[in-house]
């Protein structure tokens, strides 16, 4: 398994996690229940703030898994305190493999976290009686050592074994085949690596690489043009390199989309999605003098002193701005399935009608892009998905109801292939032909 946390499990570092993990239970996004969970204990040291993170992450990755794991060791019906803390412990044995009695030791009153109903005894207890993993697999074995049978219907089996809801399990076989879905959903249960990209207004990839590796930071070349991976992050964001905007945190996946782009120095470009504004800080650091917007002004709010650190000018749009443009951008609200290494909580966000929902925003999003291109100009479209109903679909009806826009390129990104996150990626050009002709 690839959660395995090897620090010190402080009481305080347990706290923390079981407050974030308690939150998600209630339907708060981990990001958030995390961060106000580390936020409510000023002092966490770097371990126990890793400690915290670490099990929340593994908690929210591997939840089907533990409490299937609850279910086999009879756990009592539990306040949500209690619930979190027995995820917790379910974490700990049936997914890390660790003893029985030193993850329930790790939990013993007065606890890292009250309140609390359960007692000692019925933490011990269920402790011993949860499934152990084997060979890499959780719910393998019975706590007595006995293999357990996995559900008949493959797709059941698999979402089970990697901890996915049934359908998105089903999708994947459907577009993969067994082994290949097999492959992707161990992938993204792993850990994301950290992935940088140069700043080209400043340094080339080589002169950053060495900049790092002066600054003490392990790191090696990506992918794309402008890719970095970083080994360690201990001391990168106090890292000259990164203090002085040589690099930017960002997915390798979403700098694919920045060069799919193809931006030319002088050109116009639009980021009608903008979010927190990395794509849009790529594009200005190839030359395009850029326009951000996002729906939601807060996401937007950090772009300008991003943008100033970096020593590029990227306007950031009052309201969503109009004008013809030699490129936009439409990186679309989605399910987010393509995200779950850096997500994974969304897994259980993205049933088949939040992605219908999702479908209808997208198209919408990008008939309004579409009227922002100037004849000649490119219409690059994104999410990051798996489903083929947020992305090929989504470009088959809108150039079907958009006679002046060719298809010039479009590509899936998958996980256990390509480095980063799952993206679907089209590049469209507008002819000078009217829309409809």
């Amino acid at each position: 398994m690839a959660d395995r946390p090897r620090e010190r499990r402080s009481r305080r570092g347990v706290a923390a996690a079981l407050q974030a993990i308690e939150e998600m239970g209630e339907g708060r996004p981990l990001r958030l229940a995390l961060a106000a969970a580390l936020r409510a204990r000023e002092g966490l040291g770097p371990k126990e703030r890793r400690h915290a993170a670490v099990a929340a992450r593994g908690v929210a990755r591997w939840l089907r898994v533990c409490d299937a794991a609850l279910g086999f060791a009879r756990a009592p019906r539990a306040i949500p305190a209690d619930r979190a803390l027995l995820r917790y412990l379910a974490w700990r044995v049936s997914v890390l493999g660790d003893g029985a009695e030193g993850a329930a030791r790790d939990l013993r009153l007065p606890g890292p976290r009250r309140p609390r109903a359960i007692s000692d005894d019925d933490v011990g207890r269920v402790a011993r009686a949860l499934p152990r993993p084997a060979a890499g697999v959780p719910l393998a074995l019975t706590a007595t050592g006995e293999p357990i049978r996995p559900p008949s219907d493959p797709a059941v089996a698999l979402a089970l074994r990697h901890s996915v809801p049934d359908d998105l399990a089903r999708r994947l076989l459907l577009a993969l085949g067994a082994a290949e879905a097999e492959a992707c959903l161990a992938a993204l249960n792993e850990e994301p690596r950290l992935a940088l990209r140069v700043n080209a207004a400043r340094a080339t990839r080589q002169e950053a690489l060495a900049a790092l590796r002066r600054a003490g930071v392990a790191a090696e070349a990506g992918e794309g043009t402008h890719a970095i991976r970083v080994e360690d992050r201990a001391g990168l964001f106090d890292a000259a390199p990164f203090r002085r905007g040589l690099v930017e945190v960002q997915d390798e996946g979403s700098q694919a989309v920045v060069d799919l782009c193809r931006a030319r120095p002088g050109e116009r470009w639009l980021d009608l999605c903008a979010g927190s504004g990395g794509k849009a800080l790529g594009l200005a650091a190839e030359g395009a003098r850029v326009t951000a917007w996002d729906p939601s002004r807060p996401r937007l709010a950090e772009l300008p002193r991003r943008a100033r650190k970096a020593g590029l000018a990227v306007e950031v749009a009052r309201a969503e701005p109009a004008g013809a443009f030699d490129g936009a951008l439409v990186d679309a609200p989605c399910s987010g399935s393509g995200a779950l290494q850096r997500e994974p909580d969304a897994r259980w966000r993205c049933g088949a009608a939040a992605v219908e929902r999702f479908r209808a925003a997208q198209l919408q999003i990008l008939s309004r892009a579409a009227g922002r291109v100037a004849p000649g100009g490119a219409l690059v479209f994104a999410t990051c998905s798996l489903f083929r109903e947020e992305g090929e679909d989504v470009v088959e009806e809108f150039l079907h109801g958009h006679g002046d826009f060719a298809l010039e390129e479009a590509r899936r990104r998958w996980p256990h292939r390509d480095p980063g996150a799952g993206f679907y990626l089209a590049r469209m050009r507008r002819t000078t032909r009217a829309s409809g002709s």
